[in-house]
């Protein structure tokens, strides 16, 4: 671990260096020409760990479009996704010490250093899109992006990731199905809990090693959303993709606070509708891409996805509920913020079958 975060830190100074500022530098443009008239000289180290021709990487190219045609170039991106500044932990660490500007990791693994965001982690919470986009955009989902200031970070919005599903060389029909199966999760102790509630024998790995390991039959299974399934290929050695739909988990999009507040209050308004806008095109073209991933895995003659029956999804949600796991996430989350983002879901886990 120290040897990679030393050479993500390495990559950081090249890329500074490159760019001709460090990440966190501004400067103000005095009586700049056009539109860059009153903008902070900013330039933004940005990254994220999803392939490129992800919806979390189109969405990045949107803002970076967006904020430096529109400050004139005052504001510029340089953006590095695909783990080239680390994983996600990696990454936001760095952005916590302000060698990193921005970055869009998943829920799961920004909790380690903001709690609050194993709300996220509540199994079965969102029935749909329009539910999930709802919570995000309530006082809740506000909320929790506010806690990041907690960890020296500025909440700037959700990009999508989607509902995460089952890949696995085994047929299940039931939670029968489920018991023993080795699977890989990340490093979060509520997605540990879960799994083992339903039977299985969870155990996290690094994402970057994960293909190999399913190539080598040294997990069973694995879970993820569609598009992290289709462009990292994880369909050519699982031939089962169950549509599970267990855990929605947003990509969280943060700045470095220390960044943020240096900023004069035209260049974060820049910032903040530029990321909005970006928001918004995420989840135009979000839904087809997904659908596009199943499309392109079923046609693939390697995979194959399957619907998870009624009984299966109640014999999940009961186990989860008998093995407390929606007390573990109350636990885990602090406060309110768990019971806060059920609530604008609509979500009551005592009435969960």
């Amino acid at each position: 671990m120290k040897k990679h975060l030393a050479l993500v830190m390495a990559a950081l100074m090249m890329a500074s260096m490159l760019a001709g500022c460090g990440s966190s530098e501004t400067t103000d443009t005095g009586s700049g020409d056009g539109n860059s008239e009153g903008y902070n000289t900013l330039n933004i180290i940005a990254a994220h760990g999803a392939a490129e021709n992800t919806s979390e990487n189109e969405s990045f190219l949107k803002f970076k479009e967006l904020v430096e045609e529109r400050s004139g170039g005052v504001v510029t991106v340089d953006l590095y996704p695909n783990q080239q500044l680390g994983g996600d932990r990696e990454y936001t660490e760095a952005a916590t010490q302000g060698n990193v500007t921005m970055g869009g990791p998943s829920t799961a693994n920004i909790a380690p250093f903001v709690p609050a965001m194993n709300a996220f982690e509540t199994p079965f919470l969102f029935s749909d899109r329009e539910t999930v986009y709802a919570a995000l955009d309530s006082e809740a989902g506000q909320a929790l992006l506010d806690s990041l200031e907690s960890a020296g970070l500025k909440g700037l919005g959700y990009f999508e990731n989607g509902f995460r599903q089952l890949t696995t060389n085994k047929e299940i029909n039931s939670l029968a199905d489920l018991k023993g199966l080795k699977i890989r999760v990340m490093e979060n102790e509520v997605h540990l809990a879960i799994w083992e509630a339903l039977g299985a024998n969870p155990s996290p790995l690094a994402f970057g090693e994960l293909y190999s390991a399913l190539q080598q039959k040294a997990f069973d299974a694995q879970e993820n959303p569609a598009e992290l399934i289709y462009n990292t290929k994880f369909y050519e050695v699982q031939d089962h993709v169950y549509l599970t739909n267990h855990i929605y988990t947003p990509y969280i999009i943060y700045m470095n606070l220390d960044t943020w507040n240096s900023l004069n209050e035209q260049t974060q308004t820049l910032i903040q509708e530029c990321m909005d806008e970006a928001v918004a095109y995420c989840r135009e073209i979000c839904e087809a891409n997904e659908q596009a991933c199943f499309d392109a895995i079923n046609e693939s003659g390697k995979s194959q996805t399957y619907e998870v029956s009624d009984e299966l999804h109640n014999e999940m949600v009961t186990a989860c509920k008998d093995a407390g796991i929606y007390d573990l996430v109350i636990e885990k989350a602090g406060g309110t913020y768990a019971q806060d983002l059920w609530a604008a879901a609509g979500f009551d886990p005592e009435s969960v079958a």
